[in-house]
């Protein structure tokens, strides 16, 4: 924990703690606790990276106001840093991976997505953060436990064309076809699907838009009756610039693209 004489100035879902005496030491024990804020009045308040909040501000203050924040962050070496001044705050969690703290002069910010993970602020209002994630021969029966077991989150669905295009351009493949698992069912035909029956299970992605018939979503030809298909985005070569496909259950594609809403 690195402790400077700071405040919060914004930040959703605070957790209250009982004592203000080891307010910083007790975030350090807790696993889903990123920063720890002890005000002036003698309130101590931790702040988790489970909450998802959007953002979380602070300033730096002078010591006369007696507020005192904690981050909680990664230290290389075996001995504590001469200043925080030159320090990069980041923290790594049980997933492995890591939350940066962005500093501007005097302040930080923490954007709620974690490092590497895309953020999309949606026209619903919605803000996602996601990954796709490569994993071999994955049945998409599998790919939500692994989302949410691997990574505490779900399998995402593409709100857009420009979700899709972004998860399209992490893909690296030389077949003509490759694919991830993301949200979203519906039921087709022949050459068709029926988009009344697309359903979404993530509970923050709704729409058809990423579906375009015309620009981004590619039906081939399926069976005689109505078969239930599970979206995917993925390398189609001879279809250019399209990125989303129908895929069958019953197979495997190659990975997953996991998400999760920001909240504030």
């Amino acid at each position: 924990m690195i402790q400077i004489y700071g405040k919060v100035t914004y930040g959703p879902f605070p957790i209250t703690y009982s004592s203000s005496t080891n307010c910083e030491s007790a975030c350090f024990k807790l696993d889903y606790c990123i920063l720890s804020w002890q005000t002036p009045e003698g309130s101590c308040y931790h702040y988790s990276y489970l909450d998802q909040s959007d953002t979380i501000s602070l300033v730096k203050t002078d010591k006369t106001e007696g507020s005192i924040v904690g981050f909680k962050t990664n230290i290389t070496g075996t001995s504590c840093p001469i200043s925080y001044t030159s320090m990069n705050f980041k923290m790594t969690i049980p997933t492995g991976d890591t939350y940066s703290w962005n500093k501007t002069g005097n302040s930080w910010s923490f954007d709620g997505c974690r490092d590497g993970w895309k953020r999309f602020d949606r026209i619903d209002g919605i803000t996602v953060c996601m990954s796709a994630f490569k994993i071999p021969s994955l049945r998409r029966s599998h790919a939500p436990t692994w989302c949410s077991t691997q990574k505490n989150a779900t399998i995402v669905g593409m709100a857009s064309i420009e979700e899709s295009q972004w998860v399209h351009g992490q893909l690296s493949s030389t077949y003509s076809y490759y694919a991830y698992w993301v949200d979203g069912t519906l039921t087709c035909k022949l050459d068709t699907c029926d988009y009344s029956t697309l359903n979404y299970t993530d509970g923050f992605t709704t729409g058809t838009a990423a579906l375009n018939l015309t620009t981004n979503f590619l039906v081939r030809a399926s069976g005689n009756s109505d078969q239930v298909m599970y979206l995917t985005v993925a390398v189609l070569r001879e279809f250019a610039p399209k990125t989303m496909y129908p895929g069958s259950g019953g197979s495997a594609a190659d990975g997953v693209v996991c998400g999760y809403q920001l909240k504030n």
